[in-house]
């Protein structure tokens, strides 16, 4: 899927809970870069985009959910991130893979599975996580992969994957931003 040739930029991860929060973020932590730079946010392929408001009785699957997610991760890394990389760019994906794991963590899918899945995607060089307060009310269920998540599950995940990056930070294996 993605093309195995050596890329001279760098690959930055950030997750972040609230989606509304993803571009500023991402922004600040270019800041501090030197040299080009640019964003890759998730629904770049619009696969989400074009199921949003689909009059369907059956809701998609966490199974189903992360298959898509790892689709326009693809998408995106064929797309944008690889030829930025190939650039010599400092790329910031948001969220990146770590979401899908979050997701497959929460709804119990096995790592093994989930590892295999995302077995396409390069390792970042660094991976940053955003944790702020969540706000009383989920944004449009288009604003973010977590808000859309929650809509089509019926339940406000946001403190599930909270947990999730907090235990990933515990670990050493993502830093706040």
């Amino acid at each position: 899927m993605v093309p195995n040739a050596a890329a001279s930029g760098q690959l930055l991860s950030l997750d972040v809970i609230d989606g509304s929060d993803s571009i500023p973020a991402a922004k600040k932590l270019l800041k501090s870069r030197t040299g080009q730079t640019g964003i890759s946010n998730w629904d770049a392929s619009s696969i989400f985009f074009e199921m949003h408001g689909l009059d369907v009785d059956e809701r998609p699957s966490p199974r189903t959910l992360v298959f898509l997610y790892a689709a326009d991760m693809s998408f995106r890394l064929r797309w944008e991130i690889m030829p930025a990389l190939q650039e010599g760019k400092c790329v910031v994906a948001v969220p990146y893979i770590e979401t899908g794991f979050a997701l497959g963590a929460i709804a119990g899918l096995p790592r093994k599975w989930l590892s295999e899945v995302f077995r396409f995607a390069p390792k970042a060089q660094e991976t940053y996580r955003v944790n702020g307060p969540p706000s009383a009310r989920i944004a449009s269920p288009t604003t973010g992969f977590i808000e859309f998540c929650s809509s089509v599950m019926g339940q406000d995940l946001r403190p599930k994957f909270a947990s999730y990056f907090d235990d990933l930070e515990r670990r050493g294996r993502c830093r706040s931003l």
